[in-house]
């Protein structure tokens, strides 16, 4: 957040939403303020807070952290990147020709 007082370190452009940035999500979009303005407390992209707020709404416009928290988790396990071994090529023989 903006604020002085604030203890809260800033979101960082390009890394993952933390459960206290999905929080601030909630408690903003609850107090009907925009994307835009949701993104700027957390220094990211407009985008990424709407597509955060799809991710997490269980019924009718209402987002839950946890339930965005949970389905963030889901998709990252499923995830390639996480999921594909690591090839050692040195180990491997190859023919000389």
């Amino acid at each position: 957040m903006d604020h002085s007082y604030s203890n809260t370190k800033p979101h960082q452009k390009g890394k993952h939403l933390k459960l206290n940035d999905r929080t601030t999500i909630q408690e903003l979009h609850s107090k009907g303020y925009s994307n835009r303005a949701i993104a700027r407390e957390l220094n990211c992209s407009p985008s990424t807070v709407g597509y955060e707020l799809k991710r997490g709404t269980v019924s009718v416009y209402r987002y839950k952290a946890v339930e965005g928290q949970s389905t963030y988790e889901l998709h990252r396990s499923k995830s390639l990147r996480l999921s594909q071994p690591t090839t050692d090529l040195s180990s491997q023989i190859y023919p000389i020709l």
